[in-house]
């Protein structure tokens, strides 16, 4: 096992990343590279970035029941996106909102993390809801089986029933991605004990892969399939990059 990895805490970002290029995985958590261009043809695609940053703290505000500041926002999408979420998720006294709410799983075989939008707790079920701000469509077959999916839904059950000693069956966790830009309603994934062992198979193959890497050999790591998706193909491959296809999911919050 590579020693830089004794301790990692692995999330839906580094497994994702990983998944995407081992060289990738190697600048960023274990080089700690931290690869950023400042020019005209990346600005947009760091602006769109804030912009998700921005709209994920007034939702935050929201369900915390705090000052949300919105009056101050620049971005004028911003009021119809929340006035959108109020619609679908009415604030109810007798339900636990949890948002920015982080836990970890540690055992013998894993150690890894997850940061929710936002998490809503009643007697009988937990829905998860994921805030989307990208500005291309998203849909159920690309975001079902996506490393965000499987972590969220994974950790939910192992840790945050166990958190609130919930006695909450598979069938009634539920991830929603909403992207108001887009879309009414949101994009529901539901849960199921079949779905939470083949996960929890996956994710402990993915981890053990990682650590059983030898990223001293660079050359036999590159992923040039994804060069292109990269924000380090200038590095790698002296290339400039394109901003308008560069991979969104490694950024998700």
């Amino acid at each position: 096992m590579n020693k830089k990895l004794e301790n990692f805490l692995y999330s839906q970002n580094s497994i994702n990343t990983y998944k995407c290029c081992p060289l990738k995985f190697k600048y960023k958590y274990i080089d700690k590279i931290n690869w950023k261009q400042d020019d005209e043809n990346s600005r947009e695609y760091y602006d769109n970035l804030k912009l998700g940053t921005d709209f994920h703290l007034i939702c935050e505000r929201y369900f915390a029941n705090i000052p949300i500041g919105i009056e101050h926002s620049k971005n004028e999408d911003f009021n119809i996106w929340l006035n959108k979420i109020k619609r679908l998720i009415p604030i109810k006294e007798d339900k636990t909102y949890l948002v920015e709410y982080e836990v970890r799983l540690k055992n013998d075989c894993i150690n890894i993390q997850a940061k929710y939008d936002l998490i809503i707790i009643d007697n009988e079920n937990i829905s998860i809801w994921d805030w989307k701000t990208e500005n291309r469509k998203i849909d159920y077959k690309k975001i079902e089986n996506r490393i965000q999916t499987l972590v969220y839904l994974y950790l939910c059950k192992e840790v945050v029933t166990k958190l609130y000693d919930l006695d909450i069956s598979y069938e009634n966790i539920s991830i929603n991605y909403y992207q108001p830009e887009f879309y009414n309603e949101p994009i529901t994934i539901r849960y199921s004990e079949e779905k939470h062992n083949k996960i929890e198979k996956q994710l402990y193959e993915y981890v053990n892969k990682i650590k059983n890497t030898n990223f001293d050999y660079e050359k036999n790591l590159k992923n040039i399939n994804h060069c292109k998706f990269c924000e380090f193909n200038k590095l790698c491959n002296n290339k400039e990059i394109n901003f308008s296809i560069l991979e969104d999911e490694i950024y998700e919050s």
